[in-house]
Order: C-alpha cells, then structure tokens, then sequence
C-alpha cells in the first residue's frame, strides 16, 4: 500500500534537513575555514524555500563530488520526495543510511519513501529498525510517528503487527485519536464489529470527526439505529454545515419512522442557496408525508439545474397531482417517462392525471406500457374499464368491467357500486 499522503507529510516534516541532526562532529578551526565555503548550506536554504527543483539540482552536484557525505544524501532525497520522485528520494536516503546506519530520521525517510513508491516489502525491514533507533530531535513523539509509518506499511500484509504498532504509536501520541480510527477500521475489517466500536467510540468521544462517522457505519451494521442517531445528531451538531451528514440523518430518523424529525434535521439549512442534496431530501419528505405543496416548489427549484432528471419531473408530477393540478402533473409525468421509458410508478400515476384531464387514450396507452412491467390489480382494471366505458368501446368497457369486480373483493365499494351500476346500463339485458 502507498503511505497516507497526510502521515508522509507529517514524517517528512519531522525529519527534514532542518530538524534533523546533521552528521558532522564538532569542526576543527582548519575545517570551519573549510566549510565556509561548503555549498551545502545554501542547497538546505533552497529547501526551506521549498524550491526544491533547484536545490536537487543544486544537491545532485554536491553527492558527484562528495559522495560519503550523508547529509547530502539525505538532502537529496528530501527534495525528491517533495518532487514526487519516491524511487529516487529512496535511493539517496539508502545512501544516506550505507554512511550513517544508525541514523533515525534516515531510516525514517527510507522507509516512507520505499512504500509511497509501493515497495512495503523493503519499506517494513527499514520502518522496524527506525523505531528501535534514536531520533536526533523530537524524542517520543518523532519515534511515535515512526511506528504510525510501520503501521501504515503493514496493514494489507501483516494487520495484526499493525494494530500492535498502531497500539504503540498511541502510547507516544495519546493526544491522536486518528490512530483509535485506523485500529477500528482493520478490526471492522476482520469482522470483529465489538472491537472496532469500542476504537470508533473512544475516537468519538474525543470529538473526532472519522471516529463518530465510522461509529455510526458500525452502529447502522448492528441494526442499533437508535444509538446511530444520537451520535449522528452529535456529529451535526459539531458540524452544522455538513450537508452529507445532515442527509444521512434525515434518512436515518425517515428510516426509524420519523419524517417530522427528518424534515425539523434539514429546514433549518434549506432555501434557495441550500445544497442541492438537502433540497432534494427535503423536497422527498414533503412528498412522502404528503405536504405537496411544500414538495412542488422545492422540485421546480432542482429542476432549473437538472432538468432531465426524470426522478424530479416524478416528484412534481406527483406533488401536482395531489393537489388536482391534472394537467400540470400530466406534462411532468410524460416527461418523467419520456426521459426514462422502463419508469414503471410513472406510467401508473400517468394514467390517473390522464383519466382525470379526460384523456382517456392517453389513459389506456399508460396502462398499456406500465403493464410491460408490473402485473394488472384492481386500480389498472377500473381505470381500463371507466377509460374504455367513456371512449363509447362497449365491449372492453364491460370486459374490464367485470375484471375488476372479479378482483375487488369489496375492498372499493363506491367504485364497485359505479361498475355494476355501468354494466347494466351497458347491458340493461
């Protein structure tokens, strides 16, 4: 695996030329006049500038002619991995490392460099004897970020060994509850749901943001959506703007029954600079607990940024339609299957605006293509039948007719009551 980007970052910064101890002893007179003109120093000045393209250059110049010089190499390498150049930052920190083998930040950087450029089989045997080496600055909390590289580089292979390193960086770094999230991630990962909440939990609990998402994933596994809730509203409420997260609460609260509490979770954030996601979750809701008058304005808004949308031309059709606006819902509901033709829900609600505006072909050519895709039931029957009975198509009026009272069972008397009253009039015999 390659090294988090972020925790790559962290090590080199703790183990630049700068903060890193420099391998010379104490200069004699005779060398500090020697070094007055070294070059090294302002190839390390280019480094802090982070002109790191000319201090290589600079760098390449100085290992040609001084090539036991460790520092140099370390430098060298330094400015590689800043120019994305992994392969070659690790050939030079392995030659800083030939000169200087005991050299901490050396090894360090090795071992970064060697598995962000995927080689973690060379990386780990480097990362295992950095943290038994001692760091030039920054004493624990540098060894710490020593074994949170072990860790990295060895949780595809070895998972066990990185969550014992990851166990040991939290000793050097108690105040990183990230670590708590990455031993919860391979425990999740092996199945073991106990463990990684117990790691997900103490990370939340310290307010990290990773640690009350990944809580919540492995309370929803659990089925403990209640719990998940809590935590998520917790999460909302450190993070107001978080609009994925006030979503997922919404579905959560709609999923345990509770769309008033959903739709209270996202109007405090809604209007018409809301992100799209709450609009479109909110605009659900309204439909769902059957508020189409709230519902219709929200989808004409999504509906200006996204009008081939056949779900929101569905949503509005729907919305008009329960408030009898029949031909306004009939326009959105075509359209809806004109975008996508297999939109089975769509056909049906088409032919209930089509009836209702009297377009009883229309009707029937909605019941015809929704029947490509679900089965026949006593609504389709009636609206067949009345649609046929008012086309003057006696013989399929009286057919369909008599489908329907075959199937009703009583479950719709006043529609009963107008078919049989339909078919002796059609049939006075």
């Amino acid at each position: 695996m390659v090294i988090n980007s972020t925790i790559v970052a962290l090590c080199l910064a703790l183990t630049s030329p700068v903060a890193a101890q420099r391998h010379a002893t104490t200069a004699s007179p005779a060398e500090q006049q020697s070094q007055a003109s070294d070059p090294l120093p302002g190839a390390e000045a280019l480094l802090q500038k982070q002109q790191y393209a000319e201090a290589a250059e600079k760098l390449q110049v100085i290992v040609g002619r001084h090539a036991d010089n460790p520092q140099a190499w370390f430098d060298l390498g330094y400015a590689q991995s800043h120019l994305d150049k992994p392969q070659d930052a690790a050939a030079s920190y392995r030659k800083a490392v030939d000169l200087a083998p005991k050299w901490f930040e050396a090894n360090l950087n090795l071992g970064i460099a060697l598995a962000k450029a995927g080689d973690t089989a060379a990386a780990v045997p480097v990362l295992k004897k950095a943290v038994e080496l001692k760091p030039s600055t920054g004493g624990q909390q540098a060894l710490g970020r020593a074994w949170l590289a072990l860790a990295q580089a060895q949780e595809d292979t070895a998972p066990k060994e990185a969550m014992a390193a990851y166990d040991k960086a939290a000793t050097m770094l108690p105040n990183d509850s990230d670590l708590d999230v990455k031993v919860g991630n391979l425990l999740e990962k092996a199945g073991d749901l106990a463990g990684a909440e117990q790691r997900f939990r103490h990370a939340a609990e310290m307010g990290n943001a990773s640690g009350i998402s990944r809580l919540i994933s492995v309370l929803g596994k659990q089925k403990r959506y209640d719990e998940a809730a809590v935590w998520l509203q917790k999460y909302v409420t450190q993070n107001p703007q978080d609009s994925h997260a006030r979503v997922e609460l919404a579905r959560l609260l709609a999923s345990q029954d509770k769309p008033q509490d959903a739709i209270a979770v996202l109007q405090p954030v809604s209007g018409a600079s809301a992100d799209p996601a709450i609009t479109r979750e909110l605009a659900d809701l309204y439909r769902e607990t059957r508020q189409f008058s709230l519902a219709a304005p929200l989808y004409q808004q999504l509906l200006t940024r996204n009008p081939n949308d056949p779900d929101l031309h569905f949503g509005l059709g729907i919305s008009l339609l329960y408030q009898l606006k029949y031909a306004e819902a009939e326009q959105e509901l075509m359209q809806t299957v004109k975008l996508k033709p297999d939109y089975a829900e769509a056909y049906d609600r088409l032919a209930d605006a089509a009836r209702e505006n009297k377009h009883y072909g229309l009707a029937l050519q909605a019941l015809d293509a929704r029947a490509k895709f679900l089965p026949e039931n006593p609504k389709t029957y009636f609206i067949r039948a009345t649609s046929y009975d008012n086309l003057r198509m006696t013989k399929q009026a009286m057919t369909y007719y008599k489908k329907f009272l075959e199937v009703a069972g009583g479950k719709y008397p006043d529609q009963e009551f107008e078919a049989r009253h339909r078919l002796k009039a059609l049939q006075p015999d």
